[in-house]
């Protein structure tokens, strides 16, 4: 033990004064030797002194560490001293508690310039604020955004853009909102998440956003790109029939047709080929008449009206809606789920809508298929939102067109009207939600739909 030799100087110093205090009794006792009394005295008096001082030297060298380590400073070094040899173990073992330090203290040090530095350098907005709004932490990417740096609490932040300070404000842990601002003259959209530390004293709110406009801007070109592609094709597989048969129409009537422009004789051919022409021309109108009718439909969808709904209900309810069809496709539709009482805050008709539409899609993607089954499953994610899967053994959805299947007018179906999937979505996009396809295999293929709890 590094204290063996102090503990054994302790017990010898007191074991000296007892014995001295023994003999300070002897000599008093029976009659009192006055001489031999008072230097006996002065040698108890020298023991005590030398048994406080050593103490008082270890007290001292402990109350130096502790203020050393109360105000960070890693300098120092008991080993230097050496005053007192019994505690040269005991400086030993300080030096290193001291050299412990320093090294934590460089470590630390490292650490918190290696972070600063990434701090100031991500390409994402952060900024740090107490429970008061008081901004404790603010890197150039944010001050960039926002436009200014010094900024003390988010009052100064709301002069200079109210949407975004209280998009900050009211954010909540792990939830996501998407803010446009205004910044020399362009439009940014910034995505702004949020996140809580909680320390001793305060509890830390860190909020990052980041400037996603080109990545909008692009998705925004493709989709545009991807429906202009749609409604070519649309649009010249109606056109093209029409203006051929106008041409043949034209064609017939011009060789019977002289110079003057008088009709010399139209036969009963000419008539029924006429008939043909024209009945043709007003088909492919009506399937072009037909195809602006669905667009519209895709464009005027009513504000939804929110209520709270009872999962399991609503899908009952739709199952009894869809029992007939099951069986006149030989589809076995099967409900499982491990979750009650679970509610959801949506629009009703919109949510059968949906669950109509993506159940309908899997009996057409089963008409090939061996034992076809139709399964709904529903989960919960801890209250805070509703899950709905809807499944299928139908051979999957190739991955060449699985980003093309919620593109309006998008089909594989010969008779299909490529709005159902485009539709749904956007169904469970104005409610809050969300609809994806989640997996897409040869043997099961699974779309879920993610409504708000209540």
């Amino acid at each position: 033990m590094i204290l063996k030799r102090f503990y054994i100087n302790i017990l010898l110093r007191i074991f000296g004064i007892l014995i001295n205090c023994f003999a300070i009794a002897f000599v008093l006792v029976p009659q009192p030797d006055w001489f031999y009394f008072i230097n006996l005295l002065i040698v108890l008096l020298i023991q005590v002194f030398l048994l406080v001082r050593s103490q008082n030297i270890m007290n001292k060298e402990l109350d130096q560490l502790f203020d050393s380590l109360d105000c960070s400073d890693t300098t120092m070094s008991f080993m230097s001293k050496k005053r007192d040899t019994q505690f040269q173990n005991i400086y030993k073992r300080f030096d290193v508690i001291m050299e412990r330090m320093q090294d934590l203290k460089i470590d630390s040090l490292q650490k918190n310039e290696y972070l600063t530095t990434l701090f100031e350098h991500i390409n994402i907005g952060i900024i740090s604020l107490s429970n008061n709004e008081i901004i404790k932490m603010m890197n150039s990417t944010a001050k960039k955004i926002v436009g200014k740096g010094n900024l003390n609490n988010l009052n100064d932040l709301r002069e200079i853009d109210t949407a975004l300070a209280n998009a900050i404000s009211g954010i909540k842990p792990d939830e996501s909102k998407l803010v446009s601002i205004y910044r020399d003259g362009y439009l940014q959209h910034l995505t702004i998440r949020a996140a809580y530390l909680k320390f001793k004293k305060e509890e830390i709110k860190i909020i990052s956003f980041q400037n996603i406009r080109g990545e909008l801007d692009e998705r925004e070109m493709e989709g545009w790109q991807k429906l202009i592609r749609v409604l070519t094709h649309e649009l010249m597989n109606s056109a093209g029939p029409i203006n051929s048969t106008i041409s043949t129409l034209l064609e017939i009537l011009t060789e019977n047709t002289q110079t003057s422009g008088k009709v010399v004789e139209i036969s009963p051919e000419i008539i029924t080929d006429t008939i043909k022409g024209l009945k043709i021309i007003e088909e492919r109108s009506k399937g072009m008449i037909d195809f602006v009718t669905r667009f519209r439909s895709l464009t005027l969808i009513p504000h939804p009206v929110f209520m709270q709904i009872d999962v399991d209900d609503l899908i009952n309810n739709t199952m009894v809606l869809m029992h007939d069809e099951a069986e006149k496709a030989g589809v076995n539709l099967i409900y499982k789920t491990g979750y009650s009482n679970l509610y959801a805050n949506a629009d009703k008709g919109m949510l059968e809508q949906i669950l109509i539409n993506l159940i309908k899609n899997s009996f057409d993607a089963l008409k090939n298929t061996d034992n076809p089954v139709v399964g709904i499953s529903v989960w919960s994610d801890h209250n805070t939102a509703v899950y709905i899967d809807i499944s299928d053994n139908g051979g999957g959805i190739p991955q060449e067109i699985q980003d093309k299947i919620f593109v309006p007018f998008y089909t594989t179906r010969k008779n299909g009207t490529g709005i159902g999937l485009s539709l749904s979505r956007q169904l469970a996009n104005i409610q809050g939600g969300a609809l994806a396809l989640t997996k897409s295999t040869k043997d099961e293929t699974i779309f879920t739909l993610k409504i708000k709890g209540e």
